[in-house]
């Protein structure tokens, strides 16, 4: 088990980015994990990382797959290989149609085959063979990628839903999870589980990453507050409100649904549950927070990256200061 951040925290401009991750890693944390919506270039900024550190492994969690084509994807990911010096993890989920569409003027359909062609295109690729691939969502006709691969690089999977996860155990390196409590873990964790004993993998090689909402603070229920005024896209998003129902929170889903339908921003705020803030939300002392941090350790999470949503740069720096690996027993 390991600890790792995750880039990049709010409050923090990207250069500070650079000077945040090299004194994580000089307090052990193992690994950096780099979001991609709507801001910087995970690619970029995992690369400019890679300059500014020397041992942490650097994976993307997640860049859509979709809103680039498969060559110029395999290329990003092995230039970040390259300038790390090997240490790239590629990162890559299906995301949602306002990322893939609305955004970035992309199909958003046929996500599980979409998944499914991505990674063997990929794992192709960084075998140095020229990709010939006719599939249901993916198409790619002679690519090569020159110069010659470093390496066979691992791909990690995003995945919420059982048909997801299932796959991530089935033919992915690791699985990449999000937005769910430590209580729900080991039901997210079996079916990873079963997708890799199915394909007759050990599930015990898939690595389980998993972006932890934490922030060290005296005012813990600010920032429960701030989650919840933000959240209401993210539970009513294709993928995420099925997955919020099967952990229990439909009422939830049908509540900000109803509301947002309405452009009622005071409803939506009010059918966010206490319950499910408890879930997701981890504020308050370090210790506090590395107990959580370890009961998601304990339910099957390999490695929880520390992410802080609250948009005040001390704060991150703070918070990864005092839940440095060797505080939380990792």
């Amino acid at each position: 088990m390991s600890l790792a951040i995750s880039l990049p925290p709010s409050g923090l401009s990207f250069a500070d980015n650079l000077a945040f991750a090299k004194e994580a890693e000089s307090l052990g944390y193992e690994s950096a994990w780099i979001a991609e919506v709507g801001g910087n270039d995970a690619f970029a900024l995992g690369s400019a990382v890679a300059t500014a550190t020397e041992h942490l492994r650097l994976g993307t969690a997640v860049v859509p797959m979709n809103i680039r084509g498969p060559a110029l994807l395999a290329m990003a990911v092995a230039t970040m290989d390259a300038v790390s010096g090997g240490r790239a993890i590629c990162g890559i989920g299906v995301s949602s149609p306002q990322i893939v569409h609305d955004w970035n003027a992309q199909e958003y359909d046929k996500p599980l085959a979409r998944a499914r062609e991505t990674i063997e295109v990929l794992r192709r690729a960084f075998a140095g063979e020229k990709v010939v691939f006719d599939g249901k969502a993916v198409h790619v006709n002679g690519y090569r990628m020159m110069p010659g691969p470093r390496r066979a690089i691992p791909i990690y999977l995003g995945a919420l839903n059982k048909k997801m996860l299932q796959l991530a155990g089935e033919v992915a390196d690791g699985v990449v999870i999000n937005m769910l409590g430590e209580s729900f873990v080991p039901t997210v964790v079996a079916e990873v589980r079963k997708g890799a004993e199915d394909a007759g993998r050990d599930p015990d090689g898939i690595e389980v990453v998993m972006r932890v909402q934490c922030c060290v603070t005296d005012e813990p229920a600010a920032v429960r507050e701030a989650f919840a005024q933000g959240f209401g896209a993210y539970i009513v998003a294709p993928g995420y409100d099925t997955f919020f129902t099967w952990q229990g929170f439909g009422d939830v889903v049908e509540g900000v649904r109803a509301a947002r339908a309405n452009r009622d921003r005071a409803a939506s705020r009010a059918a966010v549950s206490e319950e499910l803030l408890d879930s997701l939300v981890v504020a308050g002392s370090a210790d506090v927070v590395r107990g959580r941090l370890r009961a998601f350790m304990d339910a099957g999470v390999t490695t929880p990256a520390v992410h802080v949503f609250w948009p005040d740069a001390s704060t991150a720096w703070r918070t990864m200061r005092d839940l440095a690996p060797a505080r939380v027993g990792g």
